[in-house]
């Protein structure tokens, strides 16, 4: 069993370090064994992407502060900086790859994932799929098992994989709609870049400098389709992880608003009174830690 780590733990190095077999891969693709094995039941950040498919019930996880059954049909998606606790120690039958965003770098740009609205932080990481869909995901993951030693290889069924399931999120969440515009694309690279960034940067100009747009068409367009302005998009991402921190870490107040980049940490309980309607003293206390 692994011991209580850190919110640093990478649990893909750990896997790959694990695995000791000389390659050096950006990825990890780990079975119903491999997961009973790691009998991992604290919380770990994401520090890369996540996708698996699930062929029987008996899993369960908890992603930021959502709890979620894993049963036949279920695809998984994470993207990093997610925090993860996996509710259980016996899993089903299942396939889920582990892997770094330049899986790609020979391939594809990374750019790619920014187009991948399911690895957002606000979107629902998990897919029911239909009879039919989990039929061809199926076959997709047998591929993927069959030339998991072969990185050259992997990369090109794990894309097949990426684009069928935002079909997938797209026909579930979106009306099927069939590609993003310029404005939808300018709304997944902010959310992607304010899911990096947000302890560190607080401003909405550093996001629109990124964009190469000012401040005042960024929030235009996040409004418009989102309903939320650049500035409340970042005041959402900064609670997420301060309701994280205080329910996962045993981490004091003032810790926590050090670790959001916060001087001082009377300002940081003031924000997060005006944002959850209590302090964060009094969230903490109300929150359920799971044996």
């Amino acid at each position: 069993m692994i011991q209580k780590h850190s919110g640093n733990f990478d649990l893909l190095r750990y896997l790959r370090s694990q695995k000791n077999d000389g390659h050096i891969a950006s990825y990890y693709l780990a079975s119903k064994t491999c997961l009973e094995d790691l009998k991992i039941t604290h919380p770990f950040k994401n520090y890369f992407y996540t996708i698996g498919l699930y062929y029987g019930e008996g899993a369960r996880i908890r992603i930021g502060t959502t709890d979620y059954d894993l049963t036949r049909g279920s695809l998984l998606t994470i993207g990093p900086g997610m925090t993860c606790q996996w509710l259980n120690t016996s899993f089903p039958s299942n396939d889920t790859l582990f892997f770094y965003a330049d899986i790609f770098v020979n391939n594809f740009s990374r750019s790619f994932f920014y187009s991948l609205e399911f690895f957002c932080p606000d979107e629902k990481s998990v897919m029911q799929l239909t009879d039919r869909q989990f039929e061809e995901m199926q076959q997709l993951f047998s591929t993927l098992r069959a030339i998991a030693d072969k990185p050259e290889a992997v990369s090109g069924i794990l894309y097949s994989i990426l684009i069928i399931s935002q079909k997938y999120f797209w026909n579930l969440y979106r009306g099927n709609k069939k590609e993003l515009n310029g404005k939808e694309h300018t709304v997944v690279k902010f959310r992607e870049l304010v899911s990096k960034n947000f302890s560190q940067y607080k401003d909405v100009a550093f996001y629109a400098e990124q964009l190469h747009i000012s401040p005042k068409y960024l929030s235009e367009i996040l409004v418009e389709y989102t309903g939320l302005s650049a500035k409340k998009w970042i005041e959402f991402h900064i609670m997420q992880e301060a309701k994280y921190l205080l329910s996962f870490w045993n981490m004091s107040v003032k810790e926590v608003s050090f670790q959001l980049g916060y001087t001082d940490s009377s300002h940081f309980s003031r924000a997060f009174r005006s944002y959850e309607g209590q302090l964060p003293t009094e969230f903490k206390n109300t929150i359920e830690i799971p044996a």
